[in-house]
């Protein structure tokens, strides 16, 4: 079971179809639909996006929970999604996925934060067909006080993102081994054996096998690895972020 938690801003269709994406994979068990409460005009198009999302994302006669918070205040939207994790994660054991499509830079930040905290927490977003379509085309006149005027917005004092002071661990040198030959064999090892000659390491010793299924755990628990019970034994494989750190480690 899983739940979604969408922060809305601008953004209307986009949020139904992230949604209709995870529905396809898995039943969802809650929607929340977190809009902006302030009163000026992105709370407007944020409120009026949260009341109709709330009629299209009724599913079964099951309607999705509203909730108002402050995109802008980290402190806020670290507080508020603390909550949801709490109760979603920990108190019902269910899978949430987050939709930061359509919300601001300090909520993404937060977002990342406090997803970093629990287990079973992804965060989306859900790409436009064009990119940019908001932007005049260069070749329109409009487009030179476009640029000069959005060059020139001046800043604030720069807002920390804060992080937790555990942060992931690199790899030792044997996990990156394994990280690398796994890469190099397509993501994918059908056994830990084989995963053990391909390093080049005996895999009849049970002292050499002991210590590569110890460097697997300790990779799935760090999110490199994932591990799959098949008929020839265990398989591990990369995660999708595990194949992206194999990459940058070539």
């Amino acid at each position: 079971m899983a739940s979604i938690i969408c922060m809305v801003g601008n953004d209307f269709q986009r949020i139904i179809d992230g949604v209709n994406y995870w529905r396809m994979g898995e039943p969802l068990q809650r929607i929340y639909i977190l809009f902006d409460e302030k009163q000026d005009k992105y709370g407007f198009a944020s409120q009026k996006n949260a009341e109709e999302l709330t009629d299209a994302l009724t599913f079964a006669r099951s309607k999705p929970v509203i909730l108002g918070y402050n995109p802008q205040s980290f402190e806020n939207v670290f507080c508020t999604l603390y909550k949801l994790l709490k109760t979603e994660v920990e108190r019902y054991r269910r899978r949430v996925f987050i939709d930061t499509t359509s919300t601001t830079k300090e909520a993404y930040g937060a977002t990342v934060t406090i997803s970093l905290m629990f287990k079973n927490v992804r965060i989306y977003i859900v790409p436009p067909q064009e990119r940019g379509w908001y932007i005049p085309s260069p070749d329109d006149e409009v487009f030179k006080n476009w640029f000069r005027k959005t060059r020139n917005v001046k800043g604030l004092a720069p807002q920390e993102i804060y992080l937790p002071g555990q942060r992931l661990k690199h790899p030792n040198a044997e996990e990156k081994l394994v990280l690398l030959e796994l890469n190099a064999h397509g993501g994918q090892s059908p056994t830990i054996t084989s995963l053990i000659t391909w390093c080049q390491h005996d895999p009849q010793d049970p002292v050499t096998k002991n210590r590569y299924s110890r460097i697997v755990k300790r990779l799935e628990a760090k999110g490199f690895v994932e591990k799959r019970t098949s008929s020839r034994g265990k398989s591990v494989s990369l995660t999708h972020f595990g194949q992206i750190f194999a990459e940058a480690m070539k």
